[in-house]
Protein backbone atom coordinates (compact mmCIF):
# COMPACT_ATOMS: atom_id res chain seq x y z
CA UNK A 1 0.00 0.00 0.00
CA UNK A 2 2.70 2.32 1.00
CA UNK A 3 4.47 2.21 -1.98
CA UNK A 4 1.12 2.81 -4.28
CA UNK A 5 0.66 6.37 -2.84
CA UNK A 6 4.47 7.18 -2.64
CA UNK A 7 4.19 6.70 -6.10
CA UNK A 8 1.09 8.90 -6.88
CA UNK A 9 0.64 10.99 -4.24
CA UNK A 10 0.44 13.97 -6.11
CA UNK A 11 -2.55 12.95 -8.36
CA UNK A 12 -3.84 11.18 -5.11
CA UNK A 13 -3.97 14.97 -4.47
CA UNK A 14 -5.26 16.24 -7.42
CA UNK A 15 -8.14 13.51 -6.98
CA UNK A 16 -9.10 14.92 -4.02
CA UNK A 17 -8.85 18.59 -4.28
CA UNK A 18 -11.66 17.91 -7.33
CA UNK A 19 -13.82 15.92 -5.11
CA UNK A 20 -13.70 18.58 -2.08
CA UNK A 21 -14.44 21.24 -4.64
CA UNK A 22 -18.08 19.04 -5.80
CA UNK A 23 -18.95 18.56 -2.79
CA UNK A 24 -17.13 21.21 -0.53
CA UNK A 25 -17.30 24.39 -2.90
CA UNK A 26 -17.66 26.96 -0.07
CA UNK A 27 -15.03 26.06 1.66
CA UNK A 28 -12.64 26.73 -1.31
CA UNK A 29 -13.43 30.38 -2.18
CA UNK A 30 -10.31 31.72 -0.71
CA UNK A 31 -8.55 30.71 -4.30
CA UNK A 32 -10.05 33.52 -6.03
CA UNK A 33 -7.52 35.41 -4.61
CA UNK A 34 -4.72 32.61 -6.18
CA UNK A 35 -2.74 34.97 -9.10
CA UNK A 36 -1.85 32.25 -11.61
CA UNK A 37 0.74 34.70 -13.27
CA UNK A 38 2.68 34.72 -9.65
CA UNK A 39 2.77 31.55 -9.05
CA UNK A 40 3.42 30.59 -12.22
CA UNK A 41 6.41 32.89 -12.68
CA UNK A 42 7.47 32.10 -9.30
CA UNK A 43 7.37 27.96 -10.65
CA UNK A 44 9.80 28.71 -13.43
CA UNK A 45 11.96 30.92 -11.51
CA UNK A 46 12.63 27.97 -8.86
CA UNK A 47 12.83 25.44 -11.69
CA UNK A 48 15.64 27.40 -13.32
CA UNK A 49 17.82 28.21 -9.85
CA UNK A 50 17.54 24.52 -9.12
CA UNK A 51 18.35 23.16 -12.64
CA UNK A 52 22.38 23.02 -13.57
CA UNK A 53 23.30 24.44 -16.43
CA UNK A 54 25.65 21.78 -17.80
CA UNK A 55 22.76 19.75 -17.41
CA UNK A 56 21.12 22.22 -19.88
CA UNK A 57 23.88 22.52 -22.25
CA UNK A 58 23.97 18.76 -21.78
CA UNK A 59 20.68 18.15 -23.46
CA UNK A 60 21.69 21.23 -26.23
CA UNK A 61 24.27 18.88 -27.67
CA UNK A 62 21.15 16.15 -29.46
CA UNK A 63 18.20 18.10 -29.69
CA UNK A 64 17.00 16.37 -32.19
CA UNK A 65 14.22 14.31 -30.42
CA UNK A 66 13.89 17.28 -28.14
CA UNK A 67 12.32 19.49 -31.60
CA UNK A 68 10.46 16.48 -32.92
CA UNK A 69 8.17 16.97 -29.10
CA UNK A 70 8.21 20.77 -30.18
CA UNK A 71 6.91 20.76 -32.99
CA UNK A 72 3.75 18.08 -32.33
CA UNK A 73 3.70 20.57 -29.32
CA UNK A 74 3.26 23.47 -31.43
CA UNK A 75 2.38 22.42 -34.91
CA UNK A 76 -0.07 19.56 -34.16
CA UNK A 77 -2.09 20.08 -31.36
CA UNK A 78 -3.11 23.49 -31.62
CA UNK A 79 -4.40 22.81 -35.01
CA UNK A 80 -6.02 19.75 -34.05
CA UNK A 81 -7.89 21.27 -31.26
CA UNK A 82 -9.09 24.09 -33.90
CA UNK A 83 -10.57 21.05 -35.84
CA UNK A 84 -12.37 18.73 -33.51
CA UNK A 85 -13.16 21.48 -30.50
CA UNK A 86 -16.06 22.69 -33.40
CA UNK A 87 -17.52 19.46 -33.34
CA UNK A 88 -19.56 20.37 -29.47
CA UNK A 89 -21.04 23.27 -30.85
CA UNK A 90 -20.27 25.65 -28.02
CA UNK A 91 -17.96 28.46 -28.62
CA UNK A 92 -16.57 28.70 -25.14
CA UNK A 93 -15.55 24.71 -25.41
CA UNK A 94 -14.22 25.40 -28.44
CA UNK A 95 -11.86 28.62 -27.97
CA UNK A 96 -10.85 26.85 -24.32
CA UNK A 97 -9.62 23.56 -26.04
CA UNK A 98 -7.80 26.14 -28.54
CA UNK A 99 -6.08 28.01 -26.08
CA UNK A 100 -4.66 24.81 -23.70
CA UNK A 101 -3.59 22.74 -27.19
CA UNK A 102 -1.47 26.06 -27.55
CA UNK A 103 0.07 26.48 -24.31
CA UNK A 104 3.81 25.37 -23.56
CA UNK A 105 4.49 21.76 -22.21
CA UNK A 106 4.77 20.96 -18.31
CA UNK A 107 7.47 20.32 -16.16
CA UNK A 108 6.08 18.19 -13.73
CA UNK A 109 4.09 15.77 -15.81
CA UNK A 110 6.93 15.43 -18.59
CA UNK A 111 9.95 14.57 -16.20
CA UNK A 112 8.15 13.02 -13.78
CA UNK A 113 6.08 10.67 -15.90
CA UNK A 114 8.30 10.16 -18.39
CA UNK A 115 11.23 8.79 -15.32
CA UNK A 116 8.41 6.46 -14.14
CA UNK A 117 8.26 5.04 -17.84
CA UNK A 118 12.19 4.65 -18.25
CA UNK A 119 12.15 7.61 -20.93
CA UNK A 120 15.19 10.18 -21.35
CA UNK A 121 14.18 12.47 -18.24
CA UNK A 122 16.63 14.99 -20.56
CA UNK A 123 14.79 14.93 -23.86
CA UNK A 124 11.50 16.00 -21.64
CA UNK A 125 13.31 18.18 -19.65
CA UNK A 126 14.63 19.94 -23.25
CA UNK A 127 11.20 19.93 -24.43
CA UNK A 128 9.35 21.98 -21.49
CA UNK A 129 12.45 24.43 -21.59
CA UNK A 130 12.18 24.97 -25.37
CA UNK A 131 7.98 25.05 -25.08
CA UNK A 132 8.10 27.53 -22.70
CA UNK A 133 11.08 30.08 -23.74
CA UNK A 134 9.62 29.61 -26.94
CA UNK A 135 5.76 30.18 -25.86
CA UNK A 136 5.63 34.04 -25.81
CA UNK A 137 5.76 33.58 -30.18
CA UNK A 138 4.28 30.38 -30.91
CA UNK A 139 1.30 30.16 -28.24
CA UNK A 140 0.93 34.18 -29.15
CA UNK A 141 0.46 33.42 -32.94
CA UNK A 142 -2.31 30.19 -32.32
CA UNK A 143 -3.97 32.31 -30.77
CA UNK A 144 -4.53 34.92 -32.65
CA UNK A 145 -4.54 32.72 -35.69
CA UNK A 146 -7.49 30.04 -34.58
CA UNK A 147 -9.61 32.03 -31.91
CA UNK A 148 -10.41 34.76 -33.74
CA UNK A 149 -11.01 36.16 -30.24
CA UNK A 150 -11.01 40.01 -29.72
CA UNK A 151 -8.90 39.35 -27.21
CA UNK A 152 -6.33 37.80 -28.97
CA UNK A 153 -6.39 39.65 -32.38
CA UNK A 154 -6.28 43.11 -31.19
CA UNK A 155 -3.72 42.46 -28.57
CA UNK A 156 -1.78 39.74 -29.95
CA UNK A 157 1.38 42.28 -28.97
CA UNK A 158 0.11 42.12 -25.38
CA UNK A 159 0.13 38.66 -25.69
CA UNK A 160 3.68 37.87 -26.06
CA UNK A 161 4.72 40.49 -23.75
CA UNK A 162 2.64 38.67 -21.23
CA UNK A 163 4.44 35.13 -21.60
CA UNK A 164 7.56 37.12 -21.84
CA UNK A 165 7.54 38.17 -18.45
CA UNK A 166 6.07 34.95 -16.77
CA UNK A 167 7.92 32.74 -18.64
CA UNK A 168 11.25 33.89 -20.09
CA UNK A 169 11.82 37.02 -17.34
CA UNK A 170 12.12 34.28 -14.53
CA UNK A 171 13.53 31.80 -16.77
CA UNK A 172 16.62 34.18 -16.99
CA UNK A 173 17.01 35.39 -13.69
CA UNK A 174 17.10 32.06 -12.07
CA UNK A 175 20.03 31.10 -14.30
CA UNK A 176 21.84 34.29 -13.43
CA UNK A 177 21.65 33.34 -10.21
CA UNK A 178 23.90 30.35 -10.58
CA UNK A 179 26.70 32.52 -11.88
CA UNK A 180 27.64 32.95 -7.62
CA UNK A 181 28.62 30.09 -6.14
CA UNK A 182 26.93 30.51 -2.79
CA UNK A 183 23.67 30.83 -4.20
CA UNK A 184 24.30 27.74 -6.25
CA UNK A 185 24.92 26.02 -2.85
CA UNK A 186 21.51 27.83 -1.24
CA UNK A 187 19.55 26.10 -4.38
CA UNK A 188 20.90 22.57 -4.15
CA UNK A 189 20.57 22.65 -0.24
CA UNK A 190 16.78 23.74 -0.63
CA UNK A 191 16.15 21.77 -3.74
CA UNK A 192 13.91 19.51 -2.00
CA UNK A 193 11.63 22.65 -0.11
CA UNK A 194 11.48 24.85 -3.06
CA UNK A 195 10.05 21.07 -5.10
CA UNK A 196 7.52 21.33 -1.88
CA UNK A 197 6.43 24.97 -2.73
CA UNK A 198 6.10 24.78 -6.79
CA UNK A 199 3.71 21.61 -6.03
CA UNK A 200 1.87 23.36 -3.65
CA UNK A 201 1.14 26.36 -6.43
CA UNK A 202 0.25 24.06 -8.55
CA UNK A 203 -2.47 22.57 -6.69
CA UNK A 204 -3.36 26.32 -5.68
CA UNK A 205 -3.57 27.09 -9.38
CA UNK A 206 -5.96 23.72 -9.81
CA UNK A 207 -8.12 24.45 -7.32
CA UNK A 208 -8.91 27.95 -8.47
CA UNK A 209 -9.43 26.51 -12.18
CA UNK A 210 -11.86 23.90 -10.72
CA UNK A 211 -13.72 26.07 -8.25
CA UNK A 212 -14.06 28.73 -11.32
CA UNK A 213 -15.44 25.59 -13.70
CA UNK A 214 -17.86 24.44 -10.65
CA UNK A 215 -19.09 28.25 -10.27
CA UNK A 216 -19.68 28.81 -13.98
CA UNK A 217 -21.64 25.50 -14.70
CA UNK A 218 -23.75 26.11 -11.64
CA UNK A 219 -24.58 29.66 -12.72
CA UNK A 220 -26.21 28.85 -15.26
CA UNK A 221 -25.90 32.12 -17.44
CA UNK A 222 -24.16 30.15 -19.72
CA UNK A 223 -26.02 27.27 -21.37
CA UNK A 224 -24.17 23.82 -21.82
CA UNK A 225 -25.50 20.34 -21.51
CA UNK A 226 -24.32 17.37 -20.16
CA UNK A 227 -23.80 15.73 -23.08
CA UNK A 228 -21.58 18.73 -23.93
CA UNK A 229 -19.93 18.33 -21.01
CA UNK A 230 -19.34 14.38 -21.25
CA UNK A 231 -17.69 15.34 -25.19
CA UNK A 232 -15.90 17.85 -24.03
CA UNK A 233 -13.77 15.44 -21.47
CA UNK A 234 -13.67 12.52 -24.37
CA UNK A 235 -12.57 15.11 -26.74
CA UNK A 236 -9.77 16.49 -24.48
CA UNK A 237 -8.29 13.36 -23.84
CA UNK A 238 -8.89 11.74 -27.44
CA UNK A 239 -6.41 15.35 -28.49
CA UNK A 240 -3.87 14.31 -25.96
CA UNK A 241 -3.56 10.47 -26.88
CA UNK A 242 -3.41 11.68 -30.39
CA UNK A 243 -0.47 13.79 -29.88
CA UNK A 244 0.80 11.16 -28.02
CA UNK A 245 0.45 8.56 -30.39
CA UNK A 246 1.98 10.97 -33.08
CA UNK A 247 4.90 11.58 -30.96
CA UNK A 248 5.60 7.58 -30.05
CA UNK A 249 5.11 6.43 -33.57
CA UNK A 250 6.98 8.92 -35.03
CA UNK A 251 9.68 8.96 -33.33
CA UNK A 252 9.88 5.00 -33.92
CA UNK A 253 9.49 5.67 -37.85
CA UNK A 254 12.89 7.90 -37.04
CA UNK A 255 14.53 4.60 -35.25
CA UNK A 256 15.43 7.01 -31.97
CA UNK A 257 15.96 4.70 -28.98
CA UNK A 258 13.17 3.31 -26.84
CA UNK A 259 13.52 6.20 -23.86
CA UNK A 260 13.46 8.71 -26.49
CA UNK A 261 10.43 7.46 -27.34
CA UNK A 262 9.17 7.87 -24.57
CA UNK A 263 10.13 11.30 -23.96
CA UNK A 264 8.97 12.51 -27.64
CA UNK A 265 5.02 11.13 -26.91
CA UNK A 266 4.76 12.38 -23.29
CA UNK A 267 6.67 16.07 -23.46
CA UNK A 268 5.12 16.60 -27.05
CA UNK A 269 1.60 15.88 -25.71
CA UNK A 270 1.28 17.50 -22.18
CA UNK A 271 0.04 21.14 -21.45
CA UNK A 272 1.08 23.51 -18.62
CA UNK A 273 -2.04 24.85 -17.03
CA UNK A 274 -1.09 27.68 -15.10
CA UNK A 275 -0.01 29.52 -18.21
CA UNK A 276 -3.13 28.73 -19.89
CA UNK A 277 -5.10 30.45 -16.75
CA UNK A 278 -3.07 33.22 -16.73
CA UNK A 279 -4.06 33.85 -20.50
CA UNK A 280 -7.78 32.97 -19.72
CA UNK A 281 -7.96 35.57 -17.07
CA UNK A 282 -5.85 38.29 -19.34
CA UNK A 283 -7.88 37.79 -22.52
CA UNK A 284 -10.59 35.48 -22.45
CA UNK A 285 -13.19 36.50 -19.73
CA UNK A 286 -15.80 36.92 -22.31
CA UNK A 287 -15.89 33.43 -22.97
CA UNK A 288 -16.73 31.80 -19.33
CA UNK A 289 -16.80 28.73 -19.96
CA UNK A 290 -13.30 28.40 -22.08
CA UNK A 291 -11.65 27.18 -18.37
CA UNK A 292 -13.69 24.20 -18.51
CA UNK A 293 -11.35 22.41 -21.03
CA UNK A 294 -8.18 23.94 -19.40
CA UNK A 295 -9.07 22.33 -16.21
CA UNK A 296 -10.49 18.91 -18.12
CA UNK A 297 -7.86 18.92 -20.19
CA UNK A 298 -4.91 19.47 -17.67
CA UNK A 299 -6.53 16.42 -15.31
CA UNK A 300 -7.27 13.98 -18.29
CA UNK A 301 -3.61 13.79 -18.94
CA UNK A 302 -2.47 13.55 -15.17
CA UNK A 303 -4.81 10.37 -15.23
CA UNK A 304 -4.18 8.89 -18.57
CA UNK A 305 -0.20 8.96 -18.33
CA UNK A 306 0.00 7.55 -15.23
CA UNK A 307 -1.02 4.35 -16.27
CA UNK A 308 0.49 4.78 -19.91
CA UNK A 309 3.80 5.51 -17.96
CA UNK A 310 3.24 1.94 -16.16
CA UNK A 311 2.37 0.18 -18.66
CA UNK A 312 5.95 1.55 -20.62
CA UNK A 313 7.47 0.66 -17.56
CA UNK A 314 6.18 -2.88 -17.70
CA UNK A 315 7.10 -3.50 -20.81
CA UNK A 316 10.68 -2.28 -20.37
CA UNK A 317 13.63 -5.27 -19.99
CA UNK A 318 14.83 -3.86 -16.46
CA UNK A 319 12.23 -3.32 -13.88
CA UNK A 320 12.22 0.55 -12.75
CA UNK A 321 13.00 1.50 -9.30
CA UNK A 322 9.55 3.71 -8.15
CA UNK A 323 10.42 7.24 -7.30
CA UNK A 324 10.06 7.97 -3.48
CA UNK A 325 8.06 10.90 -2.19
CA UNK A 326 11.73 12.81 -1.80
CA UNK A 327 12.71 11.96 -5.76
CA UNK A 328 9.02 13.25 -6.73
CA UNK A 329 8.78 16.86 -4.34
CA UNK A 330 12.11 17.50 -5.05
CA UNK A 331 11.50 18.33 -9.05
CA UNK A 332 10.11 21.79 -9.32
CA UNK A 333 7.00 22.04 -11.41
CA UNK A 334 5.12 24.09 -13.82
Amino acid sequence: MLPFFTRRWFLLVVLAGAAAVCLWPENLRWTRWVNPAAAGALGIFLSAWTLETRTLVGTLTRPGPALGAVVISYGLLPPLAWASGGILGHDDLHIGLILIASVPCTLASAVIWTRLAGGNEATALLVTLLTNLTSWLFTAAWLVAATGAGGAGEHGTRIMGTLLVVLVVPFGLGQSLRANASLVRVAARHKPLFGVIARVLTVLIMLKAAVEVRDRLASGRTAVGAGQLLGMAALCVAVHLAAFSTGLWGARGLRLTRPNQIAVALSGSQKTLPVALILFDAYFRAYPLAVVPLAFFHLGQLVVDTFLAEWFAARTARVPVPPTGEDLVAEVVL
